[in-house]
């Protein structure tokens, strides 16, 4: 079940480091999922007693619902992945970056790679607003990206560049964090 939630929470870093491979290994990972918990379903049935079936079915509820509502509401799941890694992304605001080595930003401290889908964090830019400290959530093939932004004061209005496509703050998350979606 954690298992599930956490793969589910970091689909972005998964698709990133497995690319192509990324898809029938998701896939086979959601099939394998609900294939355990139907095997646990069924041997609770077997006792006479009920609560092993109670307790079986409501952790099959929550390890298949969880990650099938963060697919479905990436918001939900943006929301529930900071505030269950705040410390990580604080410490990702308190780093001192040096200028960008390259277009994707500059790499994490190893500790902190978990944060970002590809290990790196970037300054983005847009017209009229102030600049944001990026960590891609996901990223597109071959540009695109949505992800987690740092702003040291309120953002502005315009799009942001996420890697080639226009991202905007669409969610505010707390201690100067906001999540970039599509613009609406």
């Amino acid at each position: 079940m954690l298992t599930a939630i956490v793969v589910s929470l970091h689909r972005g870093w998964v698709m990133t480091e497995l690319w192509l491979l990324a898809l029938p290994v998701l896939g086979v990972g959601w099939l394998t999922v609900i294939a355990l918990f139907a095997i646990a379903l069924a041997r609770a049935r077997k006792p006479a007693q009920r609560w092993p079936l109670v307790s079986t079915a409501a952790m099959a509820v929550v390890g298949i619902g969880a990650p099938a509502l963060f697919v479905a509401c990436p918001e939900v799941g943006a929301w529930t992945r900071f505030w269950l890694e705040r410390p990580a992304f604080s410490a990702v605001a308190a780093l001192d970056i040096p200028d960008d080595e390259d277009y994707y930003g500059s790499p994490l401290p190893r500790h902190l790679c978990f944060v970002s889908a590809n290990c790196k964090v970037v300054t983005i830019n847009t017209v009229g607003g102030p600049p944001a400290r990026f960590v891609p959530d996901y990223l597109g093939i071959p540009d695109g990206a949505v992800g987690y932004a740092h702003f040291t004061e309120a953002p502005g209005h315009e799009p942001y560049d996420g890697f080639g496509d226009p991202i905007c703050p669409t969610m505010e998350l707390g201690g100067g964090w906001w999540w970039l979606g599509g613009c609406r």
